[in-house]
This record gives structure tokens, C-alpha cells and sequence, in this order.
């Protein structure tokens, strides 16, 4: 076991230095722009975060943890030539905003009150998306990440970032795990926040990479302290998720039948899940699932309200392909008009090479025609299909729940297979 995790810190820091070398993007690019030329488009973001503000101009948050949530709206251009699944990042500081990605306008959010207005006021019919990016991510890079997703997927659904603190650096994979955990309870109370205000109608859950750990936590927290998510949050994707099965399945059963529904983009072919399987001790990843083997397919089937989409053999941008879900624009267009947008599976898909979707409350199909699963049945623990869940959830006081406070756990989780590690 040791030799594996050295071995994935070797190529994890080996990589990183690689990565770093060829990346020659300038940092501190949320310089606002004072033009705006003809044929470029807004994108207006409400963005919680939990990292800690900075005076240094074009940073706005840095890669350390603050002591409080805080907020801002941010407005940002696409330039009017810009391609489908890409970020033109700016060459300086001061970006152009003719050609690339720009920020127009920074504004702090002084209290709950004034973000709840904000999202009153946009014209999504009170749909919001909640992103969460994942591992090795800057605030700027958060921002105009989410900004693309945005203006290239035409979802119908006010965009919120929630950015925790990420070192910014492959090799800060530790800290950034541990800014994860330090991360859960703010967007717990985003969610509570956004749930609770009465001209909001439908909350979609994006997470990519770690930042699944983050979002599959908080809502966790949120069904044990309340008894059960928010009605309103009713849709939860995760992209490339980088999430120990075992943890997720302990973490699923939490969440009780009243739960979210999931949808799962995963790939067999995402090396950068491969180097944090070996740093985890070679127990898979949910975000490397095959959904099209046994007995996994089955395993699956059990619990419902899951869909999993395979993007094996689609190509993103990154080396390590990673990054499919927002570099790919036939994957991009899917978000959009499918799962964010929509109220389930609905519309067509013109994926290529096959890609696999599995609607495991139902069954295999090739397109995506079918609608969402009749969901939220109690899922049955995974390992025993024919025993039934040993507890019950302890809900806790509702709201105003201070940060850190008591959860109760289930004594009996399902659990997905794992491969054993070898010592």
C-alpha cells in the first residue's frame, strides 16, 4: 500500500510540474473592463465563498481559508468569437475583451437579504444552478470556468458559484482535501439560504471532482439536521466525481428516500481519478465506474433515482481528461438542454462514439429521450440486496445550526465494490 501512494505522489507532483510549465496564463485577471464590444455576452454570477479576500487587485479571493462565508456578483464577458467547450484566457491583467474572457463588474453582497434579491431578480422562472468546482482550481479560474459552462450549455437557471479554497497547485492535493472538509457547513447554509427563499422553485447541484465530496456532504449534513433535503433541490449531477465508493454509499443512505435525484458523468479513461485512486489506497473512485459491468449495473439498479452517463472514449481538453463535462461541447450542450434546464431526461442527445447512458431506475438506453426515473425509492443496502436499512435518521434543530455541530449516522451503510488494495 505504501509503495502505491508513494508511487501516486511521485507522478501526481511529476505531473503538476508539467502541467505548471506549459501554463503561461497570467493570474489576477479580474480586472474590470470598462467596454464592451458589439457581439459579446453578459454572464452574471452570485458567487459564496469561503476563501479569504484579498486587497490584491484582479484576485478578489485568495487560495487560503477565511473565517466567513462572504459573497459578491460578478459580471463577466464571452468575446463574440468565442468556441464551444473553451475559456480565451486573458494574455494580461488588463484583459480584451474583444477577444478574450473579461470581468465587467464586482459588486460584495453585504447580507442574506440582498443575495436573496439577487436571485428573485433573475429571469430563470426560479431556477438556480449551484456549481462547485473541484481540485486544483484559483478563483479566477472558478469564475470564468463557471461563466463558459454557463453562456456555452444556454442553461435556463441563475448561475451560483461556490469556490472553497483550492491551493491553486496539483501537488496541494492534501490541502485541497482538507479545504473540502473545512467547507461542507458554507454550502450547507447556501443551500438552506437558496431552499428557503419562497421565489425560488427548482435548485440544480453541479459538482465536479472534489468538489463532489463537498456537495454529496452538505447535503448529507442538510437531510440530517432537517430530515430530509429540500424538496426544491431536486436534481444533483456530478462530474467526474472524486468520491471513495465506500464513503458515497455511506453518504447516499443518509440522505434517506426523500433524497435528490443523481445523475453521474463518469469516465474510464480520467487519469486524473487514477492518481487519486492509488493515493487513496487503490480503492476506486465513483467518477471511474464502468456502469455497463457487473455486478455494479446491478448494484445500482437496486438503489434508483441514479443515472449515470459514461463519457469513456470522449476527449476533453486537459491531458488527463478531466475535464469533459464543461471542455466537450456536445457534453456541454447535454448539461444545457437535457439535465440543467429541463425537468429530467429530456430532449436528444447527439453524443459520439456510443456513449453509454444507463438510467439505472429503469434501464439501459442509448439516448436520451427517456424521462427522469419515478424516484426516490428507499435505496437497500448494496452488499446485502435483501437487507433492509438499520436505522433511521436523527434530525437535528432546524436552521441557525452552528457551524460544526452534532450529526447522527447510520450504523449500516450500503457499500459499492471496491478493489482491495495491495500491501
Amino acid at each position: 500500500m505504501w509503495f502505491r501512494r508513494a508511487l501516486a505522489l511521485v507522478v501526481l507532483t511529476t505531473v503538476g510540474f508539467g502541467l505548471q510549465a506549459c501554463a503561461t496564463a497570467p493570474s489576477g485577471v479580474l480586472v474590470p473592463v470598462t467596454t464592451l464590444p458589439e457581439g459579446a455576452r453578459e454572464v452574471s454570477m452570485l458567487v459564496y465563498s469561503v476563501r479569504a479576500q484579498t486587497d490584491e487587485p484582479g484576485v478578489v479571493y485568495s487560495s487560503r481559508r477565511g473565517e466567513l462565508l462572504t459573497s459578491v456578483v460578478m459580471d463577466v464577458s464571452i468575446p463574440p468569437d468565442h468556441e464551444i467547450g473553451a475559456i480565451e484566457w486573458p494574455r494580461a491583467r488588463q484583459a480584451d475583451p474583444g477577444r478574450e474572457f473579461a470581468t465587467l463588474s464586482i459588486a460584495p453582497v453585504p447580507d442574506d437579504a440582498s443575495a436573496e434579491a439577487w436571485m428573485t431578480a433573475q429571469q430563470t422562472e426560479g431556477h438556480l444552478l449551484v456549481f462547485v468546482h473541484g481540485f486544483n482550481v484559483p478563483f479566477d479560474r472558478a469564475v470564468y470556468s463557471l461563466a463558459q459552462l454557463t453562456n456555452d450549455s444556454g442553461i435556463k437557471a441563475a448561475p451560483i458559484l461556490f469556490t472553497w479554497p483550492s491551493l491553486g497547485r496539483v501537488w496541494g492535493y492534501v490541502y485541497d482535501r482538507e479545504s473540502a472538509n473545512y467547507s461542507r457547513d458554507a454550502l450547507e447554509r447556501l443551500l438552506r439560504l437558496a431552499a428557503h427563499n419562497p421565489d425560488v422553485k427548482e435548485i440544480t447541484i453541479l459538482a465536479h471532482s472534489m468538489g463532489s465530496w463537498i456537495a454529496v456532504e452538505a447535503l448529507r449534513q442538510y437531510a440530517i439536521r432537517e430530515g430530509a433535503v429540500d424538496p426544491k433541490i431536486d436534481n444533483v449531477i456530478l462530474a467526474a466525481p472524486d468520491l471513495d465508493v465506500d464513503v458515497f454509499a455511506q453518504q447516499f443512505a443518509a440522505l434517506g428516500s426523500d433524497r435528490p435525484h443523481f445523475t453521474f458523468l463518469v469516465s474510464r479513461d480520467d487519469q486524473a481519478l487514477r492518481i487519486s485512486r492509488l493515493l487513496a489506497g487503490g480503492v476506486q473512485r465513483v467518477g471511474a465506474l464502468d456502469p455497463s459491468v457487473e455486478p455494479i449495473r446491478s448494484l445500482l439498479e437496486q438503489a434508483g433515482g441514479i443515472t449515470i452517463i459514461n463519457l469513456a472514449d470522449i476527449r476533453g481538453r486537459d491531458r488527463l481528461n478531466h475535464s469533459v463535462f464543461s471542455q466537450s461541447p456536445e457534453v456541454v450542450r447535454l448539461l444545457g438542454g437535457s439535465l440543467v434546464s429541463g425537468p429530467g431526461l429530456s430532449g436528444t442527445s447527439d453524443l459520439p462514439l456510443g456513449a453509454i447512458v444507463l438510467d439505472v431506475a429503469e434501464a439501459v438506453t442509448s439516448d436520451l429521450s427517456q424521462k427522469r426515473p419515478v424516484a426516490h425509492r428507499v435505496p437497500q443496502p448494496l452488499h446485502a440486496p435483501d437487507a433492509a436499512l438499520s436505522s433511521t435518521l436523527a434530525p437535528a434543530s432546524p436552521l441557525q445550526v452552528e457551524a460544526g455541530g452534532p450529526v447522527t449516522e447510520r450504523t449500516e451503510p450500503p457499500a459499492l465494490p471496491r478493489d482491495a488494495p495491495d500491501d
